[in-house]
């Protein structure tokens, strides 16, 4: 296989390495930020490898230079044959990254006590630095820190840097655990993961890089294949929050926030907040908080794929990563956002392919700066129009 081609090592369940697939025929991975991401492999099923790659173990997936793209466990594994095959057929094995394990549980209302005992409807976070509540959320419950009955053996958490800003927040009761934390990292500008350390699981929060400055991709500069944008309209411009109501009086408030496309559009979303009481001391910023999510969820969205080439000066793993900042030239103008995605394909004798997804998501701080940009840019080509016909 040529010098890019992704690298594949099998691992058993209790995650010690069991092999390496060097014969297969076709793969493909897509690592993302702040989600689940998925592999695609075929091999040949005369591979005297094949019998390796089996329901409950994993892969792990390095670039040629050794650098981690992603692992995580095997989830189905096809065989198929046709007449014109001369060989006992195709095995394609299909799996998830390491962060699903997060999707496999929810947070308790009172996570140190057994199921007969959840007498809360929430889990209130106050003034809790955006790092330490997400640790605090996966140890208590999937981490060292939970229930025996609920603790996942593999899981492990890294030391916290106490990165993010202080958070004010209340988690519905059995909130999905990878959603909450999604919710938290991406209006906290973090980001997660789960990634196998040693013979563990390990939780991780980070910080992504600023790359805009040497991650640069356009066509001029012979990095890039093709490139397309989209944008969507928004759903919500003006939160409606309304707090109490219930065991204590009704407390009403509306936030406003201007979509740069449509600057005259109001939406307006109900935020139902009838369960916090009004005399709680941090009652205005839970409805700070509960507009500013309906707001980020609700905003136009706008996103940028690309297609980039590695060259000696840039190459995806050594230069930039999923979760980094880059930049794009899109219609003779630089933009910057977050790669959110991206998709390897190696197949035999040609070597590895790269795909990116770029900028937005919901939850992304603000409105998305990919979507302002675009916004700033279709009013330019609206002014060039109008001088024109003028």
């Amino acid at each position: 296989m040529p010098n890019t081609s992704l690298r594949v090592y099998v691992r058993n369940p209790a995650l010690e390495r069991i092999g390496q697939i060097d014969d297969y025929t076709s793969l493909t991975v897509i690592p993302r930020y702040n989600a689940i991401g998925s592999f695609v492999l075929e091999i040949s099923a005369d591979s005297g490898k094949a019998n390796l790659l089996a329901e409950g173990n994993g892969l792990i997936i390095r670039t040629a230079d050794g650098t981690l793209v992603d692992s995580g466990p095997i989830r189905t594994v096809d065989w198929s044959r046709s007449t014109g095959d001369n060989g006992a057929g195709t095995l394609t094995v299909g799996g998830v990254s390491d962060t699903e394990l997060l999707a496999r549980y929810t947070c308790w209302p009172a996570p140190a006590s057994t199921i007969g005992s959840q007498a809360d409807t929430v889990y209130k976070i106050s003034a809790v630095v955006a790092e330490s509540a997400m640790r605090t959320l996966v140890n208590l419950n999937a981490g060292p820190g939970a229930l025996a009955t609920r603790t996942d053996p593999l899981l492990t958490l890294a030391a916290d840097a106490g990165l993010g800003p202080t958070i004010t927040r209340q988690i519905n009761q059995f909130d999905n655990l990878l959603t909450v934390l999604t919710d938290i990292a991406n209006a906290a500008g973090l980001g997660f993961r789960v990634v196998q350390v040693g013979s563990n699981l390990q939780f991780q929060v980070y910080e992504p890089t600023d790359r805009s400055g040497t991650a640069r991709f356009a066509f001029r500069l012979g990095n890039l294949t093709d490139a397309n944008y989209t944008t969507t309209p928004p759903t919500c411009t003006r939160a409606v929050v309304v707090a109490g109501g219930q065991s204590s009086p009704r407390q009403c408030a509306t936030y406003d926030r201007t979509d740069p496309l449509f600057p005259g559009l109001v939406i307006e979303q109900f935020v139902d907040l009838t369960s916090v009481d009004t005399a709680s001391v941090d009652l205005a910023a839970q409805m700070d908080q509960a507009a500013e999510e309906a707001l980020t969820s609700g905003a136009g969205q706008g996103s940028l794929s690309i297609s980039p080439i590695d060259i000696p000066q840039l190459q995806y793993g050594r230069d930039y990563q999923v979760g980094d900042t880059v930049s794009a030239m899109v219609r003779d103008s630089w933009m910057t956002d977050v790669v959110r995605d991206v998709t390897l394909t190696c197949t035999a004798g040609e070597g590895t392919t790269v795909k990116a997804a770029v900028g937005t998501s919901p939850g992304d701080g603000a409105v998305a700066r990919i979507y302002q940009f675009l916004a700033q840019v279709k009013r330019d080509v609206g002014r060039l129009k109008t001088r024109r016909s003028a």
